[in-house]
């Protein structure tokens, strides 16, 4: 397990927001997150068609989509690397999202962030 704690749960621990809020933070963040198949057809690494093959080959299947296009021969294995580290670079931190959705100000996160921050370079 983690030594370090997530900032949701962090933010939970702190009474800043609740379980609730996070849980709801999550899946917009997750909605908001650009999927690996989209960033590879933006940076041209896959065409629609190769998109399709794996999402077919997907739905009959357990492994995610990276895996499957690696399988396919339609990209390597430091591609999908680089393509999920695009993916969590351009994912909307939760702290923004919390703001956005009026849980917690701009203020408050700021302060509860660099605390967090904190706590976590010394551990």
């Amino acid at each position: 397990m983690e030594d370090t704690k997530l900032f949701g749960q962090f933010l939970v621990n702190e009474g800043a927001v609740t379980e609730a809020d996070v849980v709801e933070a999550l899946n917009m963040q997750r909605e908001k997150t650009t999927q690996i198949g989209q960033l590879a057809l933006k940076n041209n690494m896959l065409t629609m068609q190769k998109i399709f093959a794996i999402l077919n080959a997907q739905v009959n299947s357990t492994k995610r989509f990276g895996e499957i296009a690696v399988e396919l021969g339609f990209i390597t294995n430091e591609s999908v690397e680089l393509l999920l580290k695009i993916q969590k670079d351009s994912r909307p931190p939760i702290g923004e999202i919390l703001i956005e959705l009026n849980r917690i100000d701009h203020s408050t996160m700021e302060d509860l962030l660099n605390k967090f921050k904190q706590q976590t370079s010394t551990a």
